[in-house]
């Protein structure tokens, strides 16, 4: 190693790690290019990782006047280079060693990241450099990544946040790049740039060279070999990126707001029926040389804090407001936005001048006094405790964010570099830094938005996105409210926070092999109580877990609806406890699950119990009140109806499950029965005694820094609570036979068509989910093992040819599906031709995927598929939250197969390629007789009727596909643009183009002509072949559950009395 060839700026001599972290690191600049890496040793990791951020964004398209260029670019750099031309190269290494990748663009970066396992590194850092070197951007992967940019675009047009987004940067400073419209669409990128003569291509090759420069860029590589290893690879494989010695971007000349821009309101009609009210004060400074004050935090605490005394329950106790969040936002250099957002009831919107009124009497009340020191050292102290017993995460998280963060510790750069992993704490209280930063939230520097589909008066249309919207100066009467503000005895600090841990001991020493699972500790019938003492991450945290099965609470859609609405109100009394406790790193969620409640308290153990006694004693002795029963039941309402509102692709997957898990309910029912059959005084018994009288279940894991002792005592409080009511059943195999819920099995050979309408007229994405049913259970491991290496197998040629080659949608999804009993495979598509067109070409799929597995896949690329199935199987736990959640949801799941990930690797490494060929015989080719199909159609009513020209491209690709031949998108995009207008004059050249393969049947040049015109002329008036949608078409859903019965519950893999726990059951496990 030459140190001569680059310079350390930090490395593990001076760098401040948790106490936690083993893992080294070295910041270096190479010298040949000025690229900064971060190089991060983790000799124990699986994965391996390494991302680049670049900086520059979407702000650099204003130098264009091409909108969306920033982000066509990141899209465009993917696709092929000089060294690895084939455009899924990259993809394809990342697929078969158990990878993945992903990047973004900001509005001032731009950031690449993958992650595979860890021997596989050094190749995908070879390839992974070359998108920094020698990209392609070949002209045909730039006709299908700019649609791939429009489809990405239309996924978002009905997304409030996005539009609200845009909606604020159209009324902002037009100098400032914050302006314009970042993610860019077909016309920004095709239409606008060809109707100037202009090639986007070549405006795309210049943008390229002018900003992407070595010395703006930073790299992070994480992998297991040695420091001097891993940094010879960066120089070996990233020294030849071009440095340009370009200046960094900077935006500090202009503000985002100018004067004439604050002081205003934008009203604005939203998709979702929602009521937001959003203060945005301007902050002319990015905040980030207060790297250690924070000053930010002190204002985001207060103003968003939930206790007595504050904003949010002053406003919860008038019924105006639901939530509220407060905070700091950066935009860019120079310029950050303070918002807070208040989500209005529908008392709220008519007053929502009060409410505005009412923030600036809170602030009154903290500007005009000092900043308080024991406040800040609260934050200051939490911040310290959480990078002390910070874990690690995810490998391609990591790299992401440190990449995305490095410029700041450089060498020109204001935080030194020994703080490049603990930057976030809060080292030094400075009153008068927090004073300035409290100076810009004044009545003169902020502006208003307000949404709700009631406003009226809307006047305008946003250019992009279409949103309703009026903008107009705020009104002399709020004005004058604001001014006169005087400060509202109802206001006051928040008291010390009683939750701030105070015992950090950790009770057990790390195992070399931690133990494989929980034990039980209690077993009766009304408890099951499972404890696991953290013997690998050494924290002082823990979780602990309870599910309440309860008889009564989902008999029907009315009392599950009554159980929601009781874990809602639940939540909302316990708000100012459990807000206090969430300051300090101690989480509680209450959730309607399934038959009951589900309960969850985890962080930092010390005061943990104490807060789960405070909750179980509000469970049991909790009476709702009238007026926040009307507020969640209005709430609730809303959360129906939007749900028909949400993007396709999120929406699909509920209606399947609630077509085929038992006592699940469609949102129409739940929509009439909330609105016909709920009321206050029913949900006032049904809370206080129907939900309890029919008796209760309890399943509980203890997990983390509790010793047995410490968890004895737990479930002896817990169960303590629930004393005065029954048992379910007198024995636990008829006590799992109602707490145990189930799945409708569809019969082999049948096929099922479920249709839904899309709620959002507007939408013009449609969705499917195409589903192979293959096993009534998930725990018959062969079969599982086998959908699992088939998902691994079919990832990226699946995503290649619908997603990139085809262009159906931005979002293809496939892979493994398991419900709560049965095992399947599926494949998702959410795009803008139709859902029948999207089964068509599903089938098309899996038929020529046929032909690959039996023709093309080598015995070499079958073991590396099985290794990368491996490795995920395998991949190690990142922190004690990871480990809870495998062994609860192996609970909750009722196998309690907490060894599932071994077994599965076990019989994976007995398959061959020819058992692999006959489950896809079996099962997933069309003439399966013993695997059945559920297809879930969510229809779109605006499919876009498409253009000649796309079903030209359509049938001729799905042709070309069809028959094995291959032609460049450029090549044919020129053939159907120059002879589109005569069938048979495109049909000749394209036989010429594409009838050269000797081995194709159709090589005979008339053949393929014929057969050729036929396919283009039926395409071309019927795209869709007659024999789809198929299926039997589900008419009711209860109809469909009556016709095919549920399968048989979850089962134990083993007697539950083998987890039984002893004084000497841990160090057992370990002789």
């Amino acid at each position: 190693m030459q140190s001569d060839k680059y310079t350390i700026l930090a490395d593990n001599s001076n760098i401040e790690k948790p106490i936690l972290d083993d893992r080294s690191y070295r910041l270096v600049k190479l010298n040949s290019n000025d690229l900064h890496v971060l190089i991060i040793n983790d000799s124990s990791t699986d994965k391996a990782a390494a991302s680049l951020d670049v900086n520059v964004g979407s702000f650099a398209d204003k130098n264009y006047q091409v909108p969306g260029l920033a982000h066509f670019c990141e899209h465009l750099l993917f696709m092929g280079t000089s060294k690895y031309p084939e455009e899924n190269e990259y993809s394809s290494y990342l697929s078969k060693h158990s990878g993945h990748s992903n990047a973004y663009t900001a509005a001032e970066h731009t950031n690449y990241y993958f992650e595979l396992s860890s021997d596989y590194l050094e190749g995908a850092l070879d390839r992974f450099s070359q998108f920094f070197i020698s990209p392609l951007f070949s002209q045909s992967c730039k006709d299908r990544e700019i649609k791939a940019v429009d489809s990405e675009n239309k996924k978002n047009l009905q997304n409030d946040m996005w539009r609200f987004y845009q909606l604020d940067k159209l009324t902002s400073n037009p100098q400032h790049p914050y302006n314009g419209f970042s993610t860019g669409n077909y016309k920004t990128l095709h239409e606008d740039p060809t109707s100037q003569g202009l090639n986007v291509r070549d405006i795309l090759l210049d943008f390229y060279k002018n900003h992407y420069s070595s010395n703006l860029m930073s790299l992070v590589i994480l992998g297991k070999e040695d420091l001097d290893t891993l940094t010879s690879w960066a120089i070996e494989k990233f020294s030849e990126v071009p440095n340009s010695n370009l200046p960094r971007p900077s935006y500090n000349g202009e503000l985002i707001y100018n004067p004439d821009h604050l002081g205003k309101i934008i009203k604005a009609k939203p998709i979702m029926d929602s009521d937001k009210l959003e203060l945005s004060f301007m902050i002319p400074s990015d905040q980030e040389a207060n790297w250690d004050s924070k000053p930010a935090s002190y204002y985001s605490h207060l103003l968003g804090h939930e206790s007595s005394g504050s904003i949010l329950h002053y406003l919860k106790q008038k019924g105006w407001v639901n939530e509220l969040s407060a905070g700091n936002m950066k935009v860019c250099q120079g310029n950050s936005i303070f918002v807070l957002e208040f989500d209005l009831t529908p008392n709220g919107l008519k007053n929502w001048e009060t409410i505005v009124v009412n923030v600036f009497e809170y602030l009154k009340l903290i500007l005009n006094e000092e900043p308080k020191l024991w406040l800040w050292e609260e934050l200051s102290n939490m911040s310290t405790v959480n990078f002390k017993f910070k874990q690690k995460q995810r490998a391609a998280q990591t790299v992401s964010k440190m990449s995305n963060s490095l410029y700041k510790f450089t060498e020109s750069a204001y935080i030194p570099p020994q703080y490049l992993l603990s930057s976030s704490i809060l080292r030094e209280f400075r009153s008068q830094e927090i004073k300035e930063y409290g100076s810009y939230l004044n009545p003169n520097n902020f502006r208003i938005l307000l949404t709700s589909q009631s406003l009226p008066d809307l006047d305008k249309s946003e250019l992009w996105y279409g949103t309703q919207y009026s903008y107009d100066s705020l009104s002399n009467s709020l004005k004058e409210g604001i001014q006169s503000a005087r400060t509202n005895e109802n206001f006051h600090y928040p008291i010390p926070n009683e939750f701030i841990p105070e015992d950090f001991t950790v009770s057990k020493t790390k195992l070399e092999t931690p133990l494989p699972h929980p034990y039980l500790i209690e077993d009766n019938n009304k408890f099951q109580v499972w404890y696991k003492q953290d013997d690998q991450f050494q924290i002082p945290k823990g979780a602990i877990e309870i599910v309440l099965h309860l008889a009564n609470a989902n008999t029907s859609c009315k009392s599950s609806i009554y159980t929601m609405l009781l874990s809602q109100l639940i939540d909302d009394e316990l708000n100012e406890i459990v807000y206090y406790a969430s300051l300090v790193g101690i989480s509680f969620t209450i959730n309607h699950w399934r038959d009951g409640l589900l309960i969850r308290v985890s962080g930092y153990n010390d005061k943990l119990p104490v807060l789960l006694e405070q909750i179980l004693q509000k469970l049991i002795s909790f009476k709702p009140k009238r007026d926040r029963f009307e507020v969640f039941k209005f709430k609730l309402n809303q959360e129906f109806k939007n749900f028909g509102f949400e993007v396709p692709y999120s929406q699909i997957g509920t209606h399947f499950l609630t077509l085929l898990n038992d006592k699940t309910y469609t949102y129409d029912l739940k929509i009439d029965t909330l609105n016909k059959e709920i009321n206050f005084d029913e949900l006032l018994e049904f809370s206080t005694e129907k939900i309890w009288d029919q008796g209760v279940f309890g399943e509980v894991l203890i997990h983390g820094n509790f010793n047995d002792s410490k968890a004895y005592d737990i479930s002896r409080v817990v169960q303590s609570y629930f004393t005065k009511f029954k048992t379910i059943r007198d024995n636990q195999d008829e006590i799992n036979e109602v707490v145990k819920l189930k799945t409708h099995i569809v019969p082999p050979n049948q096929r099922i068509r479920y249709e839904v309408a899309l709620q959002d007229k507007n939408n013009i994405n449609s969705c499917i989910e195409y589903f192979i049913q293959i096993s009534d259970s998930f725990n018959d491991v062969r079969l599982r093992v086998l959908t699992d290496l088939l998902g691994t197998v079919i990832h990226e040629p699946c995503f290649s040819q619908l997603r990139t080659k085809e262009q159906l949608g931005y979002v293809v999804f496939s892979g493994t599906r398991l419900t709560r009993t049965t095992l399947g495979f599926r494949i998702l598509v959410q795009s803008e031709r139709s859902s029948e067109y999207l089964e068509y070409r599903i089938e098309e799929f899996l038929k020529q995927f046929d032909k690959f597995i039996k023709n093309d896949l080598t015995d070499e690329n079958f073991a590396k598929f099985k290794q990368a199935l491996k490795d995920k199987k395998l991949t190690k736990l990142k922190n004690l939250s990871e480990e809870v959640s495998k062994f609860w949801n192996s609970i909750i799941s009722g196998y309690y197969d907490f060894q599932e990930r071994e077994k599965h690797v076990k019989v994976l490494e007995t398959i061959t390629k020819d058992d692999f060929i006959n489950f896809y015989n079996d099962y997933i080719s069309s003439d399966s007789n013993v695997s059945s199909r559920i297809i879930v159609h969510l229809k779109s009513p605006s499919v876009p009727e498409l253009s000649r020209l796309k079903l030209l491209h359509s049938s001729i690709n799905n042709f070309i596909y069809r028959n094995n031949f291959s032609i460049s998108s450029d090549i044919l995009d020129s053939l159907i643009e120059t002879n589109g207008d005569d069938i048979n004059k495109l049909v000749g050249v394209l036989a010429d183009s594409i009838g050269d393969n000797k081995e194709n049947k159709l090589s005979n040049k008339d053949n393929l002509k014929a057969k050729l015109s036929e396919t283009i002329t039926r395409e071309l008036s019927t795209p869709v072949p007659p024999q789809y949608p198929s299926g039997k078409l589900v008419e009711n859903v209860d109809q469909f559950k009556s016709t095919y019965p549920t399968g048989d519950i979850p089962r134990p893999v083993e007697p539950l009395s083998n987890f039984y726990y002893s004084k000497h059951s841990e160090d057992h496990a370990h002789l």
